[in-house]
């Protein structure tokens, strides 16, 4: 019986990750923040990365991570290269779930079909996929009493340089070692290991540029009112996604303010009979409600960081899977929201492409010999083009190349003139000119329209390439 069920958990493991492999090279459209720790890691050296990430308020381990796989990108192309190290991640954190969690096969599936790890974290590029690895690398080996007395402690150590939502998993794990270990000795030593990778994700990450936090916030709320939409972010938000509009986006409703505190009722009816779970995760949704609240709102992919320490509490339970029926019916109801929603997320990404952004990369690609200069108009908007296009682009006034930006810089509003000593100084007879939006014929009268990608899309991002000759 054993042994048909672990069968089972083989096949489960390849569908899933055979099924998001397909969908990342058939569908799936990278964005801008995919593709700019792409060209951060890729573009610089070992010291400049480093000295770069307080721009990207994110510790070192994806980049480097990612500079591993810049090395393969000659021989198989960026979109390859990126798409493969994420994948290899991916892979890893399935098989975990699938093959070593043992808890029941239902709850594998909801979570392995859910928003959160199938598309936020599974299909979409990005570092919290190695947040996800380690933690539950850190749970297999909680779980296994002959684990090696450093292994943890290196794993708690490794957490913290994924994101800060891996400092808080770490001091979670801490919590619930604290309450159940009996050997206070081990829980000293990973105690001292989380400090010190606290105080390197400090180093690495802190904004020292001011205005950071602000300009990656990009809303603005007054202290009450970014509370409220703390909570309803981290619980109604990330348990019943779907049930209540995006909260990042339209706010809290008294609606979804309720459905947090039924998340947070169920939550203690699942883990109230074991003192080490519902301190773990208690210590951890009281941290990010904090931070949401005083220091970074974030959004549903950092809310979802919840939801992942949910499953990884739910597998250090000892007594889950013996769980009464109306238990697994509370799981069951945390897990089904998620569920549809990824469904739902996957079929918009199988329907319409996230930006046109690769349909512009190809298209200059294809058509602009190397020789003639790409200049943007806006850094942040065309990052995802320079990835598809696989060649950097010109930025004015400073008119050099680049690849990827600084979330503090400001977007340099350009003038025909410039445009004009820039052509000359290229000694070239023209150049080609990619903007987000329409320029205005009247500010700039020597600019012809030559193609525009503005069809439907996910994101609402459309791009408009010019033409400009002497």
């Amino acid at each position: 019986m054993k042994r048909n069920v672990q069968i089972v958990n083989i096949i489960l493991w390849c569908l899933f990750v055979v099924s998001i492999a397909w969908f990342k090279w058939s569908y799936h459209e990278m964005w801008k923040d995919e593709w700019q720790a792409w060209f951060v890691a890729k573009d610089q050296s070992f010291s400049e990365m480093l000295s770069f990430l307080n721009y990207e308020g994110h510790p070192a381990l994806w980049y480097l991570y990612l500079k591993i796989w810049s090395f393969v990108a000659p021989f198989i192309g960026s979109v390859n290269a990126l798409q493969l190290g994420h994948l290899v991640c991916v892979i890893a954190v399935y098989g975990i779930l699938f093959i070593i969690f043992d808890m029941p096969i239902w709850q594998k599936i909801g979570i392995a079909s859910s928003y959160f790890l199938l598309f936020e974290y599974g299909l979409v590029n990005r570092g919290y996929i190695l947040v996800i690895l380690i933690l539950f690398l850190i749970i297999v080996k909680l779980k296994n009493k002959q684990t090696k007395q450093f292994t943890i402690p290196l794993l708690l150590l490794l957490l913290c340089q994924t994101e800060v939502y891996g400092v808080f998993m770490a001091l979670g794990i801490l919590t619930y070692q604290y309450f159940s270990l009996e050997d206070k000795t081990r829980f000293k030593r990973n105690a001292l290991f989380t400090f010190l990778g606290f105080c390197v994700f400090i180093l690495t990450v802190y904004p020292r540029e001011s205005g950071h936090i602000a300009k990656t916030q990009s809303v603005n709320l007054s202290g009450w009112d970014q509370f409220l939409t703390a909570i309803q972010g981290n619980l109604s938000n990330t348990f019943f996604i779907g049930t209540t509009l995006d909260t990042f986006t339209y706010g809290y409703t008294l609606i979804g303010l309720l459905l947090s505190v039924l998340v947070l009722l169920m939550l203690g009816y699942i883990f109230y009979e074991n003192k080490s779970s519902w301190m773990a995760l208690g210590l951890f949704l009281l941290i990010m409600i904090s931070f949401s609240s005083f220091i970074f709102l974030g959004g549903v992919r950092q809310w979802g960081m919840v939801f992942i320490f949910f499953v990884a509490i739910l597998e250090l339970t000892p007594s889950n899977k013996i769980l009464s029926k109306y238990k697994n019916g509370a799981i069951a109801l945390l897990l089904i929201f998620s569920t549809v929603h990824g469904v739902k997320a996957m079929i918009t990404e199988y329907k319409i492409p996230f930006s046109n952004a690769k349909m512009t990369g190809e298209f200059l690609k294809t058509n602009v010999p190397e020789k003639v200069p790409i200049v943007t108009f806006n850094k942040f908007s065309t990052t995802p083009v320079i990835g598809y296009l696989d060649r950097k682009m010109y930025s004015l006034p400073d008119g050099e190349p680049y690849s990827y930006f600084r979330w503090v810089d400001k977007v340099y509003v350009t003038t025909e003139s410039e445009l004009r000593l820039f052509t000359k100084f290229k000694n070239v007879k023209g150049i080609i000119i990619v903007s987000d939006k329409p320029i205005d014929k009247n500010r700039f009268p020597s600019l012809m329209l030559w193609e525009s990608f503005d069809k439907e899309n996910f994101k609402k991002e459309n791009y408009f390439i010019y033409t400009f000759k002497l």
